[in-house]
């Protein structure tokens, strides 16, 4: 090896050999570094997911039309000559038979008792959302399919979404779920990829209805020609006088479930930060040990004419690679979620670790060696000679 390579290449070689050579102090920084990353990681990974559940389940072919200044089709009131004008409005598509592709839907949120649990203890209930549907409802959302059993024909029939286990235990085919004192037999499971459908209990419209009230629907989902067809019927139906009703198209619409997703990135980040500047911390404290125990080895290394800037370099090298290494432990450790089913109140999803998630959490590695390697490299580079030898 040549003179000049091994002075190029000594900052490298010199951090590689001192972290292992304290790799107990190296363990301890690397441990700090691969958690806060893991943590980071599937928190940003989760505010993703959110937001792909959001941009998949609407259809841009499709209108959602909601009482007049309902924000959300859980606070929407429809009443039958509401729906019927909503329904037999121009633009929207018919079926074979002629009858037009509207979906009729209500829309609750209730306590569901964990079957097999005591149903008086709230701690084994969950908050789930009941749509009362008809059989349109799988032609109008085509992304929706019956992946086991079939769809409710009668009261007292469920078909639930393939996630609703996260929330409810192992329920399938032939179980009971109690709602509102009434016991129901799941007759199907639907899959909706990706979709906040897979989150919920389906049960007939006149089942729901007789339990909600006098709610005639909370929503109708229209099917137009396409997306073009669907901003012009949402224009017919916010200009009409016989329907007086809010209309978006439904992309639109569930791109505001994308705003609950942003807690997580504001949560994701915070957590990250802090578990960061802990291991900020325990970097910088280790740093500052093992360099005070080798003062008189950096005054040699001075002596034998190696600049400030390349023993610098060293210990920020070291820094740096010992984040590294915890990142990519990290990073490891949070792919070991991905895929996973999570469920957050009512709403289950899987959660999806992306390249971008992980390119993340290697830069937030890296942030952190350089700023617990920082100081100490600073420090060490302004070592002088003779007091450095001088040493014990």
């Amino acid at each position: 090896m040549s003179p000049r390579w091994s002075r190029l290449s000594l900052p490298l070689r010199y951090a590689w050999r001192n972290a292992w050579a304290h790799r107990g102090a190296s363990a301890v920084t690397v441990f700090s570094v691969a958690i806060s990353v893991m943590v980071y990681v599937v928190m940003t990974a989760t505010a993703d997911s959110l937001k792909g559940i959001a941009a998949s389940t609407g259809d841009p072919a499709n209108v959602v039309v909601l009482s007049k200044g309902a924000g959300s089709a859980e606070s929407s009131r429809l009443d039958a000559p509401t729906v019927a004008a909503a329904r037999y409005a121009p633009g929207v598509l018919r079926d074979a038979s002629g009858e037009p592709l509207a979906s009729v839907e209500l829309l609750a949120m209730r306590r569901i008792p964990i079957p097999g649990l005591p149903p008086d203890d709230p701690a084994a209930q969950r908050y789930m959302s009941l749509r009362g549907v008809t059989p349109a409802a799988l032609l109008v959302h085509p992304g929706i399919r019956i992946a086991a059993g079939r769809f409710p024909a009668a009261s007292g029939e469920l078909l639930i979404g393939r996630l609703v286990t996260e929330n409810l235990g192992a329920v399938g085919i032939g179980s009971e779920i109690s709602i509102e004192g009434k016991p129901h037999r799941v007759v199907g499971v639907l899959a909706a990829k990706g979709q906040f459908f897979e989150s919920e209990l389906w049960m007939t419209l006149e089942d729901l209805r007789g339990r909600s009230g006098d709610r005639e629907a909370s929503a109708v989902v229209l099917r137009a020609a396409g997306p073009r067809a669907a901003a012009q019927l949402v224009d017919r139906l916010e200009k009409s006088r016989q329907a007086n009703v809010s209309a978006k198209t439904e992309t639109e619409y569930y791109a505001q479930m994308q705003r609950v997703s942003q807690a997580f990135v504001y949560l994701g980040n915070l957590i990250g930060a802090l578990l960061g500047l802990g291991a900020v911390v325990a970097g910088a404290n280790t740093m500052y040990a093992t360099m005070s125990r080798r003062i008189r080895e950096m005054g040699t290394l001075r002596a034998l004419g190696f600049g400030r800037w390349r023993v610098g370099a060293a210990l920020l090298l070291e820094s740096g690679l010992v984040s590294l290494l915890g990142g990519a432990i990290g990073v490891g450790l949070a792919f070991a979620w991905d895929g996973i089913a999570f469920s957050i109140v009512s709403l289950s999803f899987e959660l999806a670790i992306g390249p971008a998630n992980a390119a993340a959490g290697i830069a937030m590695a890296l942030a952190i060696g350089a700023a617990g390697g920082f100081l100490p490299a600073r420090s060490a580079s302004r070592l002088e000679i003779v007091a450095a030898l001088r040493h014990v």
